[in-house]
């Protein structure tokens, strides 16, 4: 496989310049994971694998690094489907410290896309399909603590957030087909252009098909060709690679963790109904069984119908579900011959003849950031983390190293130093500059003594010469979005928003109008007595 541009070199060629940011990646091995979809009666889930990737990013403030924004994804692999879900993204509020001129892009939107696409881009294969999906919530802080008493962070509020997101994803999809120097092809398939559709859902419970819309970027409602690419008010899920429309609903729904479509599907398993294992499970029609599929819900539709109602999406603010879909050409054709990819073709195993439709295994979480309610301190020292370099510990028979497309400025880290390491961001400060400060030494150190360097990360030096936004930069992410304010925190009125006063012709008093048959008097228009007809009488 080729190498493609490194994350590196795509943050200094998209970031302001002269701008210099500290960049700090870590992710997990590929490890097993359960499945994200349930699988169809009469089959076992597909074989799945997780890894965590976090970015940290900083920026340097009399000789201390203090930590500005964070962004975690998590990439779940199957034999037909790469899937990467947004998992948390959050800021402290301190990139005011950089002084960026008023008008300035946001560079955590510009950090957020470039990511995004750098995984994207390092995962596509000429015969697998990739999906982007993310939710979108407003809330004061995800990964800093008590960064919300900070003022200078500011909360994106609900449209704005999901507005934020959309702007994130739009250039992903642009760069779907800049190059293909990440796919991995054989020689026979290099001798033929590669092109990877590329598109955009999105849903906001509530909203109809022209509120939707009103949240894509500017740009893209104006462009027709861009538009055709974003899709209100619709969802992939039946059209992924390895679905079908025929499946059960339940089976087209992934199980993200902490995500409300999952705990929503779990709530509706509970209709399953089980028959006594020594009876068949073929059961007539006239009877109304439909094995594998929900009682009350009979449609995505319903679902998404019954979601607006849900606590999490009617408590008075939007939430937006968002996928971006990526098909490289090879499946696009194979897709629209025979469809999507029936189960038959996959390697499964089928269950063995009259057994129930399994109920799904609780959805256990991949190494990511733990409610705080359920951890230790992470002062207290572990028995288990002292002395031990990751490099030495025992791995599961099968498990690959390191990441595919590992670059030498990611550290990796075991699933269990992984998760200690997150637990310990749940336990730092970042109310004020010097906590900030001092926790983000502290964090980023004891990465470095978990993984066995003391130096780890890089610094990025931008080099792109920015253009002013006129929709408000310099804007910082909080709670998976930015504000939309400038750099002062001032709000700066669109230009396509501001219409003049019409000017007043020469000769004419202010207030007149200039048409036949009417006249002013003290600029009040009186109607010309022509004009005046009177209601006949009646006899």
């Amino acid at each position: 496989m080729a190498d493609g541009p490194s994350l590196k070199s795509r943050l200094a060629a998209s970031l302001p310049t002269q701008q210099r940011f500290i960049i700090h990646h870590l992710s997990t091995p590929p490890t097993p994971s359960p499945a994200l979809y349930s699988a169809p009666p009469g089959h076992v889930p597909d074989k799945t694998t997780c890894e965590s990737h976090f970015l940290s990013v900083s920026i340097r403030q009399d000789d201390r690094r203090i930590q500005i924004f964070a962004l975690e994804v998590l990439i779940y692999a199957t034999r037909h489907l790469t899937t990467l879900f947004v998992s948390k993204a959050d800021s402290t509020g301190y990139i005011h410290l950089l002084k960026l001129p008023k008008g300035t892009p946001s560079p955590l939107r510009t950090i957020s896309s470039i990511f995004i696409t750098h995984l994207v881009k390092g995962r596509q294969r000429k015969d697998r399909q990739s999906v982007v999906s993310l939710f979108a919530r407003s809330q004061d802080q995800y990964l800093f603590p008590g960064s919300i008493e900070n003022p200078g962070k500011h909360v994106l509020d609900d449209r704005g957030l999901i507005k934020w997101w959309c702007r994130v994803l739009e250039p992903v999809l642009q760069s779907s087909n800049s190059d293909t120097e990440s796919l991995e092809l054989s020689p026979a398939f290099k001798k033929k252009p590669s092109i990877t559709t590329a598109k955009a859902y999105l849903r906001v419970p509530s909203c109809d098909l022209h509120e939707t819309r009103s949240f894509f970027p500017p740009h893209v409602r104006r462009s027709p060709t861009l538009l055709s690419k974003w899709h209100p008010n619709r969802d992939p899920l039946r059209d992924l690679a390895g679905r079908s429309p025929t499946f059960p609903e339940r089976c087209l729904i992934p199980r993200f963790p902490d995500d409300p479509k999952s705990r929503f599907v779990d709530e509706l398993d509970e209709e399953l109904t089980e028959p006594p294992s020594d009876s068949p499970t073929k059961e007539s029609p006239s009877k109304g069984k439909r094995p594998g599929r929900w009682k009350s819900v009979r449609s995505l539709e319903q679902f998404w119908e019954l979601m607006a109602f849900r606590q999490e999406c009617s408590s008075g603010r939007l939430v937006g579900f968002l996928w971006a879909v990526f098909t490289p050409a090879q499946v696009e054709e194979r897709l629209k011959a025979s469809g999507p990819i029936p189960f038959a073709e996959r390697v499964m195993k089928k269950a063995p003849e009259g057994d129930a439709p399994q109920k799904s295994a609780p959805i256990v979480q991949p190494p990511s950031t733990p409610p705080a309610e359920h951890l230790v301190d992470a002062d207290q020292p572990n028995a288990d983390d002292q002395g031990i370099s990751p490099e030495k510990l025992p791995r599961a028979p099968g498990l690959p190293t390191q990441p595919p497309h590992a670059e030498a400025l990611m550290l990796i880290l075991p699933a269990k130093y992984y998760a200690r390491i997150n637990r310990l961001l749940l336990h730092l400060d970042y109310a004020n500059l010097d906590i900030a400060a001092e926790s983000s030494e502290r964090w980023i150190d004891d990465v470095g003594i978990c993984a066995g360097k003391k130096d780890w990360g890089f610094e990025v030096v931008g080099e792109k010469e920015m253009e002013m936004d006129g929709n408000g930069g310099g804007g910082e992410a909080t709670g998976a979005g930015v504000d939309g304010k400038g750099a002062d925190g001032v709000n700066t009125l669109d230009m396509g928003l501001m219409r003049k006063k019409r000017r007043v012709a020469e000769g004419d008093a202010p207030g007149e109008k200039g048409a036949e048959g009417s006249g002013t008097d003290g600029g009040v228009n009186i109607l010309a007595t022509g004009l005046v007809r009177k209601k006949p009488k009646i006899k």
